[in-house]
């Protein structure tokens, strides 16, 4: 796929130093590792990072930009929390975006092979209490997805649908790691009443 959420991406060596800051750090905040509202510094993110100064500080401000950290006057950074007006405004957002999307995906059709992965994505499940499966069934929630948005034939939209998914995929991990669900309630947390990924 061209574009992938950032659960899906892999990290390459052709990454610069800034870039391979970045997505750590992004990955660190997505996955609660850093956990929202937690205060810190410069030197410890690049260190978590395994980055020096400089990659560390400009992978800070695309992290501003993506409104995940916050710069703190004399004091580091917060890491941004996950409120509940974000989260219906990101919930919307998500739901214009896709609805879109997924119409013009209809429109020119996807490949066989689109829809097989597709079809094999809808049988994902996880257990609570098991990070592995979770982890499993938000990739494979978030690659379905992301099928159909690299489907539609507009960058643009494409690009907006998967920066989307990443700030989703936060408020996923918060939801299904602290609350307990039953089989109705878990399917409805990731989006689809019928239980399988996807909205």
């Amino acid at each position: 796929m061209k574009y992938l959420p950032t659960i899906l991406s892999e990290d390459h060596p052709s990454l610069s130093a800034t870039e391979r800051a970045y997505a750590t750090i992004k990955r660190q905040i997505i996955e609660l590792d850093l956990e929202p509202g937690a205060h810190v510094t410069k030197s410890t993110l690049a260190r978590r990072a395994g980055a020096s100064t400089m990659p560390a500080r400009e992978a800070l401000t695309r992290l501003q930009r993506d409104g995940l950290v916050q710069a703190l006057p004399r004091s580091g950074y917060r890491i941004l929390p996950v409120t509940l007006k974000g989260t219906r405004d990101l919930c919307a957002f998500r739901r214009l975006l896709e609805v879109e999307a997924a119409g013009l995906a209809a429109e020119l059709g996807c490949p066989g092979r689109d829809l097989a992965r597709m079809e094999e994505l809808l049988s994902v499940t996880y257990e609570t209490g098991d990070p592995a499966s979770l982890d499993a069934f938000l990739r494979a929630n978030l690659e379905f997805d992301a099928i159909i948005a690299n489907r539609c034939g507009n960058d643009m939209l494409a690009q907006a649908v998967i920066r989307v998914f990443d700030e989703l995929e936060r408020v996923l991990r918060i939801t299904l790691k602290s609350l307990p669900f039953s089989e109705p309630s878990r399917a409805s947390a990731a989006g689809d009443p019928r239980g399988h990924p996807g909205p």
